[in-house]
């Protein structure tokens, strides 16, 4: 199915939607055939996007902030990049992973690979620029490693990062920062189990979004090339919680990460209001000292 036919399908009503999902996932006496049927989209996970275009509605609906799931409340630090507290802060910095998520995740609706690029080197967030798509290491032989237990760079319960999941460590090796995000710091589960081949998990999915703004069910980039083909790249899918590969000139989403903490760059006349105040400061001590 085109992009175009996809993102029509992904505007069904809410019914419709729930009718997909249950025509697809089916009674449990179904279940084996089920999973051969997702097992195949999976492989081939942007070539069906119809059926995360009707689920994606479901799953919004039920993806909010679950504050005893993952290790978001003590890992993700908030920053006021605009000085206004009221309206929440622009990015989070991530304790764990050394690097700053952009808040607002749905600030570029979708985009084909290159302009996601773009989109985040040219993003600049209250003068706080360099900005990134997540990474990704494609470790293993060249390509995809493709798993359902997890463990390699490619299926479902991928690499996050070595060493301590939950905790900074120097000389850290980060295998996805997406992944990390999804599975470690907001505690979100993949379709299959970890460490079981295929085992059906009946909490798979986004199902907390911690306090990111427009964090939803959809495919969202990474800023790795698919080593093999220059025509494709990594993307992540918070629908299966898989990671995997497709073409460029798909657009899906994108979430910008910035390297290491970020603090607001103060504006001119916030740079003069300092000097003015220093230059008071000083001269009130040089006239005590007289």
């Amino acid at each position: 199915m085109n992009h175009s036919a996809s993102a029509q399908f992904r505007r069904l009503p809410l019914n419709l939607a729930l009718a997909a999902g249950i025509a697809l996932l089916g009674a449990n006496k179904y279940r084996s055939s089920r999973e051969k049927t997702m097992q195949k989209l999976i492989k081939k996970p942007l070539k069906a996007a119809a059926l995360l275009g009707a689920l994606s509605v479901v799953g919004t609906a039920h993806a909010v902030a679950v504050h005893d799931q993952g290790i978001w409340t003590r890992s993700l630090q908030a920053r006021d990049l605009d000085g206004n507290l009221a309206n929440g802060p622009e990015a989070f910095y991530d304790t764990t992973l050394n690097i700053t998520w952009l808040a607002n995740v749905n600030q570029n609706v979708f985009m084909d690979w290159n302009a996601a690029k773009t989109w985040a080197a040219n993003l600049n967030v209250n003068g706080v620029t360099g900005w990134r798509l997540p990474t990704i290491i494609d470790t293993g032989a060249p390509g995809c490693q493709y798993s359902e237990a997890g463990g390699t760079d490619c299926g479902h319960n991928v690499q996050t990062k070595s060493g301590l999941p939950t905790k900074y460590q120097a000389g850290q090796t980060v295998y996805s920062e997406m992944a990390h995000l999804f599975f470690v710091t907001l505690g979100n589960n993949a379709f299959y189990a970890p460490g079981t081949g295929g085992a059906f998990q009946s909490d798979w999915g986004l199902t907390n979004t911690g306090d990111f703004k427009n964090l939803e069910v959809n495919y969202y980039w990474s800023g790795t090339e698919y080593a093999p083909d220059s025509s494709l790249a990594w993307y992540f899918s918070t629908f299966w919680g898989n990671q995997n590969y497709d073409h460029k000139f798909l657009k899906v989403n994108a979430l910008a990460v910035h390297p290491g903490d970020v603090t607001a760059v103060p504006e001119p006349q916030t740079w003069a209001l300092t000097l003015l105040g220093l230059t008071g400061v000083l001269l009130a001590r040089r006239r005590r000292a007289v």
